[in-house]
């Protein structure tokens, strides 16, 4: 164990765990001490997940030894992992929607009435709400939780992990889905649950967070240990490197966009509640990025471009035509793919196998001389391509998406995305969950989208992402363009300024 000058409370020597064909951790030592923040970080199947999942009682080890406190700790169910005093967050949510958000936040421990045997929900409903004022948040706790956002989705699980009031708090991946202000209010409360005296473990793949509010990293790749080390003492190339095993030169690759004709215009248009008189411009060749806090009707400016939201004011235009789809189909028939943001509620048929998740998008592309059935040689064709475009790994066309890690599940996405092959592509935070080194693939892969001519929209609440790989950037308030920033007006500042505060400011158009 390094030296933290404060002994371990949670320690694990040697842990092993295999599965069928496969051993998920080989002898992985690791451990945390009592007030530390210990951030773990990986590439997708690294063993993070793994190790998460024998700390929260959801898998056994096949060797080794986990102490906590000095006594052997062996977990064999969730409610061993709360009554040892260890709450987990994990990446995928676990919440029952048709229940309210307080219901949700004390599920199984719920207090009851001593006369009535009913629960108290006057005193659940306060406790939430007192928990989220800690978060910095306001989220109803009567409210259903199938009528929150994705974010507020989030919320509720880290609150149902602060409602343990455990030890030990583990995070795996919680501002995935939260906007900049909430990653602050967020990192804020984890430092204030080191300064009362709890451990944290801090799972993200977002490095900049990762300095932020550890003290020590422990980096895992292939299943096995490969380095602790105070963060004081590495890099952030450095940890890239003990990741992945090699050197990246960049993160986001992105040269001198070549652009092209304009392939999209939104003319002041409206729809829904939130979208109000929006204008902006795609052209081939370039990555256009939408910015703003959650709320500012991102979903919906994607929503009205794939026509899932029907336009109530203004005009759109399509490769100079008007353009106003009656739905998706209409969208994917003329050319644009479509990437969701949340890939477990609205992404994979987790049921269906890889194959029929990549071409569910172009099944028009892919049936019979009859026209009725599916061909599967031209399944397969499909297949073969965005498996070796995209690098994803799977067992075969046949193997269950669900059983892929959620890296691989997003690259399958991608690919559905860019099956229907025409000239624009939305992307709603399109490396959501996935590890340094597919970021980096997705990034290239968006660069060569762009160099063979079409038009790129990318969405995403990762400010560094944004400004890294977009070419220009819209940033949204109130559902409204508040900012139009190119060249060194792409800054975090600006974005910022212009998301919080409505301030407005507009970059000329780079002259193609």
């Amino acid at each position: 164990m390094a030296d933290t000058g404060t002994p371990a409370l949670l320690q694990v020597d040697g842990l092993t765990v295999e599965f069928p064909g496969v051993r998920a951790l080989d002898g992985v030592h690791f451990d945390v001490a009592a007030g530390e923040v210990h951030a773990l970080v990986g590439e997708n199947g690294a063993g993070k997940s793994t190790l998460l999942k024998v700390l929260g009682g959801l898998h056994r080890p096949s060797a080794g030894a986990i102490i906590l406190d000095g006594v052997t700790y062996r977990p064999r169910r969730p409610a061993d992992a709360v009554h040892a005093g260890i709450a987990v967050i994990y990446q995928e949510f676990n919440l029952y929607p048709d229940l309210t958000v307080a219901e949700n936040v004390f599920s199984g421990r719920e207090p009851i009435h001593p006369l009535t045997r009913g629960i108290r929900y006057a005193e659940i409903n306060r406790r939430a709400a007192d928990l989220f004022a800690t978060l910095g948040v306001s989220i109803d706790p009567t409210a259903p939780v199938s009528s929150l956002t994705v974010s507020e989705q989030q919320l509720v699980e880290i609150a149902k992990a602060l409602s343990v009031d455990g030890r030990i708090i583990v995070m795996d991946e919680p501002t995935a889905a939260l906007s900049a202000d909430e990653v602050t209010r967020l990192l804020d409360v984890v430092r204030r649950l080191r300064a009362e005296g709890r451990s944290v473990i801090y799972v993200s793949h977002r490095l900049d967070e990762v300095f932020a509010v550890a003290d020590r990293v422990t980096v895992l790749r292939d299943g096995r240990h490969v380095r602790t080390v105070p963060l004081a003492q590495t890099s952030t190339d450095e940890l890239v490197r003990w990741m992945v095993g090699r050197d990246i030169a960049a993160l986001f690759p992105r040269g001198d966009a070549v652009r092209g004709d304009v392939v999209l215009e939104l003319d002041q248009v409206s729809a829904g509640r939130q979208l109000r008189e929006v204008s902006l411009t795609v052209r081939a060749g370039e990555i256009v990025g939408i910015g703003g806090v959650a709320g500012a009707g991102q979903p919906e400016l994607s929503q009205v471009i794939f026509g899932a939201l029907p336009v109530t004011a203004g005009r759109m235009l399509l490769g100079g035509e008007p353009y106003r789809p009656d739905g998706p189909a209409d969208a994917m028939r003329a050319g644009i793919g479509f990437l969701h943001e949340d890939r477990k509620a609205a992404g994979i048929l987790p049921d269906l196998t890889v194959r029929h998740n990549l071409t569910i998008s172009v099944l028009d592309k892919v049936r019979g001389a009859l026209g009725r059935l599916l061909s599967p040689a031209a399944e397969l064709d499909v297949f073969a391509t965005y498996r070796d475009r995209l690098a994803i790994r799977t067992t075969g066309p046949d193997q269950l998406i669900g059983q892929l890690s959620g890296g691989n599940q997003q690259k399958v996405l991608f690919g559905r995305a860019l099956a229907p092959g025409g000239r624009l592509l939305i992307l709603n935070e399109p490396t959501r969950g996935v590890d340094i080194g597919a970021k980096v693939e997705i990034h290239q892969l968006i660069n060569e989208i762009t160099a063979e001519g079409a038009g790129v929209i990318m969405i995403s609440s990762d400010l560094p992402e944004l400004l890294g790989i977009s070419d220009r950037v819209y940033v949204l308030a109130g559902g409204r363009v508040a900012g139009h920033l190119t060249g060194d007006d792409r800054t975090e500042e600006n974005v910022m300024t212009c998301a919080s505060t409505g301030r407005r400011i507009f970059s000329l158009e780079p002259v193609s």
